[in-house]
């Protein structure tokens, strides 16, 4: 007998009336779905509004669980804390995922996410005078949510139509990851590019986000070639640029908490592209709350920074006066706020707790410098105008271009006031070498933000990377080509017989 509880749970999907909706600095100010059925409901243009409006609803619970488990701690950005006993976090960085990980591997509230976006996909169309941004924001998050599916579990069910009624049709079996890419994720984006008016809103998709997006799906395939096209017209559209300060790139993730009660997020600035905002007023439930800050810097974390990635950061860029001057005596020397010297790289400082002389290791602090005991309203940021940067570097990289991929590195250097890369250094000698000193850059630039675990997969160096990082640590099970993908949530299967597991975890 199928599981009631997962009957509900997938019926729900489909049905307005689970759809409740969470404001959003405006975006989502749409009143909520009543007892309502959906032959009722989409009817007027204000009816689609809040049922995109409720698509970034699911967006927001879905990823507060799983963003970062999913593209961050994987990798070799962090240790697991030694005094941190959770079981779920430990298996990630490990590398020893059990079929049992509710944390990383439960995929509802991603499904949900996805009935909405069928929903709106389905009805939008309908609609007289409604405004075709709408149904752009819906193609573009459901090729969001599926892209990041085959990544994480390779073959998922597929549902592109809204499923309505017990038909049998919830209990479908994996569709292949190729033929989701080809038949879904492209095609959606091709129809989200083609309908979205929005040039940039930096809190839903717009043209921005869209062709961010499509930039890095094109990445995945290896189509450099198209991905560059998808960054150049982000990188000429003129609503994008670099910070070029300390003050401003800390502004772009600094969310310190409430003082005397009051929250005050900046969280902005002009390479933000797309973010999913957190709302501390709404957040009443715990899945409508950030994980950022209790994830890096609150309590006890289950993670942090990995020591050997550390060195490496201070070794390209010392704090250390002596060094620094030795290492790059010709560039000219930089002064901190106070108008002292500074030396280092300020995303380091930014990045790392002040004077983390803590026995369970050094916490992140790019987002919150202290711990505030408060609801956690960090944003995640998905897409940033840095990752458009430095994804034009590999891209160009990757098609013989190395002047120009050269320069794309060296723009955020410039930007970081920190050396750039000279044309004749052996670390861009060759194709290989100048990826590798690119995904490095990416690393120190995108720390935190859920980038590094897929750019490993990306460029086929998640094995080689992960099994040398992990080398020395007994408790690590090496990575192999079947465990780069996630198990099948256990429940899963058994609530849906239709569906077989990956081989490695079998």
């Amino acid at each position: 007998m199928k599981n009631k509880n997962i009957i509900k749970i997938l019926i729900g999907c489909f049905s307005f009336a689970t759809m409740l909706l969470t404001s959003c600095e405006g975006i989502l100010e749409q009143n909520p779905y009543s007892q309502i059925s959906d032959e009722q409901f989409w009817k007027t243009p204000s009816d689609a509004a809040s049922g995109v409006a409720a698509i970034y609803d699911g967006m927001q619970r879905t990823y507060s669980s799983k963003y970062l488990p999913w593209g961050e701690f994987r990798a070799d950005n962090f240790n697991r804390n030694a005094t941190n006993t959770q079981a779920n976090f430990i298996e990630l960085v490990n590398n020893t995922l059990s079929p049992n990980n509710s944390t990383a591997l439960r995929w509802d509230e991603l499904y949900k996410m996805i009935a909405r976006a069928n929903l709106a996909i389905e009805n939008i169309p309908k609609i007289n005078g409604v405004n075709r941004n709408l149904l752009a924001e819906a193609y573009a998050v459901r090729a969001f949510a599926y892209f990041h599916a085959i990544r994480v579990w390779g073959d998922v069910p597929l549902f592109t139509e809204p499923v309505k009624g017990l038909d049998g049709n919830l209990y479908r079996p994996r569709t292949s990851a190729d033929e989701i890419m080809t038949k879904v994720i492209l095609p959606d984006l091709q129809q989200a590019e083609a309908l979205m008016i929005e040039p940039a809103n930096k809190f839903r998709f717009s043209k921005g986000s869209v062709w961010s997006l499509q930039a890095e799906v094109y990445m995945w395939l290896k189509d450099y070639a198209k991905a560059k096209v998808a960054l150049d017209k982000i990188r000429t559209s003129g609503s994008y640029s670099l910070t070029t300060t300390r003050e401003a790139w800390s502004k772009m993730f600094i969310n310190e908490g409430p003082a005397n009660g009051i929250y005050n997020k900046v969280m902005d600035g002009p390479e933000l592209i797309l973010s999913i905002r957190y709302d501390a007023t709404d957040a009443t439930a715990s899945q409508d709350r950030s994980p950022v800050n209790s994830t890096y810097m609150n309590g006890i974390p289950a993670f942090v920074l990995n020591s050997t990635f550390e060195f490496k950061w201070f070794s390209r860029f010392p704090t250390d006066s002596a060094i620094w001057i030795s290492k790059y005596r010709t560039f000219p020397l930089r002064k901190d706020a106070a108008g002292r010297n500074f030396f280092g790289d300020w995303r380091y400082v930014e990045s790392r707790e002040a004077g983390a002389a803590l026995t369970f290791g050094t916490r992140l602090a790019k987002f919150r410098k202290a711990q505030v005991n408060a609801i956690d309203d960090t944003d995640l940021h998905i897409f940033r105008y840095a990752n458009t940067i430095l994804l034009l570097a590999e891209a160009e990289n990757q098609l013989g271009n190395t002047s120009a991929a050269l320069g794309y590195l060296n723009q955020i250097r410039t930007a970081r006031q920190l050396p750039t890369v000279p044309a004749n250094s052996p670390e861009v000698a060759t194709k290989g070498a100048l990826e590798d000193l690119i995904l490095e850059e990416r690393q120190y630039e995108l720390l935190g933000e859920g980038v590094r675990w897929w750019d490993l997969r990306r460029t086929g160096k998640a094995i080689e990377v992960m099994n040398a990082a992990r080398a020395t640590d007994p408790s690590y099970r090496k990575l192999t080509e079947g465990t780069l993908l996630f198990p099948i949530f256990d429940r899963h299967l058994i609530d849906n017989s239709s569906l077989t597991q990956n081989e490695a975890y079998k």
